[in-house]
């Protein structure tokens, strides 16, 4: 089974008119019935001294154990309107082990319209109740909140983040003692970048002295309303003040090689943290590759056991599926697997049995499918709710709007420059039929074209190049309503064809592009189930498909990462880049910016791109 959240169980209660969230779980409140948001302000704010601390920081990392109704991070976002140009990019990590429903949520924070717009924000923002870790944007990106569903001490140990300042929240010790730990104490201090502060409601004795114990200075202070104690804390000792200088590992400059969906990503990380990429591509335009398909369906590749390709997969999935919408490039909602094979049922009904919510999947029998789909096949399967089909060049073009593109350039080579050419830096040169291009960071997103730049970090063998052709079918030929996988796939495009794919032929990505034929044609419909393909055009019939090449490496796992100081590579991502990519664009922005990275520490090692040396 996977881990399951725990239900809310909670009620609201009038109390002199404010209404006021009760968990019946804990038997406690989860903001101050006198006024919540003053006490949040003290304790939290004040608390950590952020008003003075963030003011003029490019970046700031604060890290809140129990996210419940928000409310927190709410005045946080108020905080930084209110600081304006001097406000740092932000970025909020939060756990919670049992994530309020967004109605609840919202009717809690009724109490505070004055906040209502952030209120709003965050609802809109908010990720489905399923366990794991869920990156959302806020305030034009300047926000990256991580909202980490499951049991805090467990989320912390796995995250890969330094806290300039927590947020020690949660229930009271007294009522949810499986919190209060000495275990989660010590990950506090394990996370915490130097001079990194802390501010908690509760100054209870076992609670001072664990963090004491974990290497925290602990003052009390009077508390709020009816509290008799608060307390704030520091890590380090003396010489690790709040007011440490920040250290700027921003770079100079970064390029990025690739202009489809790898390289888009990573530019709309960088860009959003303050760092405006260069783009190269070797074709006319963004998405000429793979990623120029007419539409792509999103759905996860769940796993029959808890592994971390799974979870990456998942985590994926929702962070991909939300940028989407927000890049206004979803085309229909929901996505369906159907199984046809004895195997791939098996598989299905082994992942079917983890226990997930139904928002992440549920099994669906042939009639629900067809209703679902608009398509009759005869088959059952899995249907994903949250899935759903994309077009991919609206998506590129959205992540990489505002940032600097040259097209028709094919890097021919990367070349370490001397260190005294770089000012300290280590920097590189981009060699390309033209001319060259130096930069301190380099980013090879080139999909099939890795192997020609990567030979002194990756051996040439390693890589699987195949051409994919996609049978494109005239508009009106099926009412899909929903994308569809069944070993091929089948998806609706915005103009009304139906995209029907991809035949899969090893390439050697130094020739031309295979030419289309009716060959590909009839094996693209004979992936159809029987009944699907009973209703198709002939396939002498088609004449309308793309081909592209697509790259993978043995494990069929994305290479994503550090490759040496300044080199990050974005590859290796097969026919699921639609899912994976964005995500692991925020993971490699991460690295090269030394931010909060949206994996988790095993993510981070199935997609390390030093795993084969």
């Amino acid at each position: 089974m996977i881990e399951q959240l725990l239900p809310p169980d909670c009620r609201i209660e009038d109390r002199n008119g404010t209404p006021v969230l009760v968990s019946q779980r804990f038997d406690d409140i989860y903001f101050s019935a006198d006024d919540g948001l003053a006490e949040t302000q003290l304790v939290f704010l004040e608390g950590n001294n952020l008003k003075e601390r963030m003011a003029g920081r490019s970046h700031f990392t604060i890290a809140e154990t129990g996210f419940g109704t928000g409310l927190n991070f709410i005045a946080t976002l108020e905080l930084m309107q209110n600081l304006g140009d001097k406000a740092p990019r932000l970025q909020y990590i939060a756990t919670e082990i049992a994530p309020l429903e967004g109605e609840m949520m919202r009717t809690a924070l009724s109490a505070y319209p004055e906040l209502a717009g952030l209120s709003e924000a965050l609802l809109d923002a908010l990720p489905p109740r399923w366990p794991g870790r869920h990156r959302r944007l806020l305030m034009g990106g300047r926000v990256t909140l991580d909202l980490l569903y499951g049991d805090s001490t467990q989320r912390l140990r796995e995250s890969m983040f330094k806290a300039d300042a927590w947020y020690l929240d949660g229930f009271s010790p007294a009522r949810n003692p499986d919190m209060w730990q000495d275990d989660l104490y010590a990950l506090m201090a394990e996370r915490s970048s130097p001079g990194a502060t802390l501010g908690s409601f509760t100054a209870a004795g076992n609670v001072r002295r664990g963090l004491e114990q974990a290497g925290f200075s602990i003052t009390r202070h009077d508390g709020f309303g009816r509290k008799r104690h608060r307390i704030t804390g520091q890590i380090g000792t003396a010489e690790h003040k709040a007011s440490l200088p920040e250290q700027s590992g921003q770079p100079q400059d970064v390029v990025i090689i690739g202009a489809g969906i790898a390289g888009a990503s990573v530019a709309h990380a960088l860009k959003r943290h303050g760092v405006t990429p260069l783009i190269l591509g070797a074709g006319e335009a963004a998405a000429d590759g793979a990623s120029g398909n007419l539409a792509a369906v999103q759905s996860p590749r769940l796993t029959a056991l808890d592994t971390f390709p799974g979870r990456l997969s998942l985590t994926a999935w929702g962070y991909a599926r939300y940028l989407a919408d927000e890049c206004g490039a979803v085309i229909d909602h929901g996505s369906l697997i159907l199984t046809q094979q004895d195997r791939e049922q098996a598989r299905q009904r082994k992942i079917l049995g983890l226990g997930w919510p139904e928002t992440v999947l549920t099994a669906i029998e042939a009639d629900e499918a067809q209703r679902i789909s608009g398509l009759e096949t005869g088959l059952s399967g899995s249907y994903y709710p949250l899935g759903g089909t994309v077009d991919p060049r609206r998506l590129v073009a959205a992540l990489i709007d505002g940032c600097e593109t040259r097209f028709g350039l094919t890097i021919r080579a990367i070349e370490r420059l001397s260190p005294d050419t770089g000012e300290g830096r280590q920097r590189w040169r981009l060699t390309h039929d033209d001319g060259v291009i130096d930069a301190d960071n380099v980013v090879i997103a080139n999909g099939s074209g890795l192997a020609r730049l990567s030979q002194e970090w990756l051996p040439p063998s390693l890589f699987q190049v195949t051409a994919g052709m996609v049978s494109h079918l005239p508009e009106g030929t099926c009412s899909l309503l929903a994308g569809l996988s069944f070993g091929g796939y089948m998806a609706r495009a915005r103009d009304g064809r139906i995209c029907l794919g991809a035949s899969f032929d090893h390439h050697d990505p130094d020739q031309p592009l295979p030419e289309a034929g009716r060959q590909a044609h009839e094996r693209n419909l004979n992936l159809l189930p029987e009944r699907a393909r009973a209703i198709m055009p002939d396939p002498g019939n088609l004449d309308d498909s793309r081909v592209s090449l697509r790259l993978a490496v043995p494990d069929r796992q994305p290479l994503a990462g550090l490759l040496d100081e300044g080199v990050s590579v974005l590859a290796g991502l097969g026919a699921r880049g639609m899912v994976t990519a964005p995500l692991l664009g925020e993971h490699v922005a991460s690295r090269i910016l030394n931010l909060p990275s949206p994996l988790d520490q095993g993510m981070a090692s199935v997609v390390n791109p030093k795993r084969f040396s």
